[in-house]
């Protein structure tokens, strides 16, 4: 009976070709358009996803930051707020099984470095060991500082590709920029550094916003050597890399309970400890893309509503047209239910083939529109499950008024219809 019916759905479509794609019109539009922006929103959280993780997931920031900016401190509390050396040293022992490493950063000033008849702007910031490690920063040409150079203040410097392009030309030769000194202007007082590495281009979670400055104009030297041009010992930034397999949702509350209690001589209920990693961005950025994503399907969706309305009158009017056909079957035995059967499964096929039509127009438009973007290609199944269930609820939905009326008709009145 099953195969009968669809036999005779088909029929009566291929019958009225211009009036069932009218008809699945609706459907098509609402299907392609939820695929497709399920497909772009997947594409372009993959995307987010993908460039946080390079930076790494396993990152924590660690501050200190003022509990009532409306009190007024004193300069003496606020210095012995200040992280030192010691309370590095102190957490990386204590830590010693959960951290790989400690990114220190420490602004040196802000410049000008002239070269050739060129000049460029930088931003010079002192670092630590783990710094590297932390931002993920590649070497293109060069080496990093060695272990000496971190020691004893070592006057040398790591710049960026962007660097060397604005100085010695965009296609310069790394080996006419490694080795070669820079006299860096600050405030009136000149770093002289020799050159010894080119870094690739890097992003940090604010650039990848459009928030910040560029990374890529950073000059990175020694932590101590900024130490000893600016004359005091300060850090701008601390980040702490947790070891594989550390659990982030865990580790910083252990580090903020432990590192609270340490220092409350110091911190005297003015001042806490406080972390923010990376792991908590994406996830926030993943539940913030995915509600979007959400909401604007859901707006797509009502294309779908509209498409079901659509299917109940036509379907309303097909009954009337073929009302004398209902009365035949009727008069030769067809029960109620036959007849019934009959008319969903004519809607549920208009509304199934609009949807498989949707389907492919809306990962053809997803598709192109990751490619033009430049994002990583992710199809949603889950968007293609939904959107063909909803168009077939939809044809059963829609289908079932027309289909019951059908059933419910006089087979005499129906042979006497004209």
């Amino acid at each position: 009976m099953l195969i009968e019916n669809c036999k005779l759905a088909i029929r009566s479509i291929k019958a009225n070709k211009l009036r069932a794609f009218l008809t699945m019109l609706g459907i098509i539009i609402g299907v392609a358009a939820v695929i497709t922006i399920m497909t772009i929103g997947d594409s372009m959280t993959a995307q987010q996803v993908k460039q946080m993780s390079e930076l790494g997931m396993q990152n924590m920031d660690f501050y200190i930051s003022q509990i009532d900016w409306n009190e007024e401190v004193s300069e003496d509390d606020r210095k012995a707020a200040e992280l030192t050396a010691e309370d590095l040293h102190d957490m990386a022992q204590h830590f010693e099984d959960k951290i790989a490493a400690i990114s220190v950063k420490s602004q040196a000033g802000s410049g000008k470095v002239n070269k050739l008849g060129k000049e460029a702007s930088v931003n010079v910031y002192g670092i630590s060991v783990g710094y590297l490690k932390a931002n993920n920063v590649k070497l293109s040409a060069g080496n990093f500082f060695d272990q000496y150079a971190y020691e004893k203040g070592s006057k040398v410097a790591i710049v960026s590709e962007k660097f060397a392009q604005q100085l010695f030309g965009e296609n310069y030769n790394p080996d006419s920029v490694l080795g070669t000194d820079a006299e860096i202007l600050m405030d009136s007082d000149f770093l002289d550094v020799t050159i010894v590495g080119i870094y690739e281009p890097i992003q940090d979670l604010m650039s990848i916003y459009g928030f910040g400055n560029d990374k890529n104009t950073d000059v990175y030297i020694p932590l101590q050597t900024a130490f000893d041009f600016k004359h005091e010992v300060s850090y701008d930034s601390v980040v702490i890399v947790a070891a594989e397999g550390v659990d982030m949702n865990t580790f910083p509350t252990e580090v903020t309970n432990y590192e609270n209690e340490r220092m409350a001589s110091r911190l005297k209920d003015i001042f806490s400890i406080s972390t923010y990693t990376n792991k908590s961005m994406v996830d926030s950025q993943q539940q913030t893309m995915s509600q979007m994503t959400a909401a604007f399907a859901l707006i797509a969706a009502i294309a779908l509503l509209v498409g079901g309305i659509g299917v109940m009158n036509i379907m309303t009017v097909s009954i009337t047209e073929r009302t004398k056909e209902i009365g035949t079957r009727k008069a030769l035995g067809a029960e109620d239910s036959m007849i019934m059967f009959q008319f969903i499964s004519e809607a549920i096929i208009l509304c199934l083939i609009g949807g498989v039509i949707g389907m492919i127009l809306g990962l053809s438009l997803g598709v192109l529109v990751d490619k033009v973007m430049g994002f990583p290609v992710n199809i949603s199944f889950t968007s293609i499950y939904l959107s063909i269930g909803f168009a077939t609820a939809i044809g059963v939905i829609f289908g079932y008024a027309p289909a019951k009326h059908a059933a419910k008709l006089n087979p005499i009145d129906a042979l006497r219809y004209e």
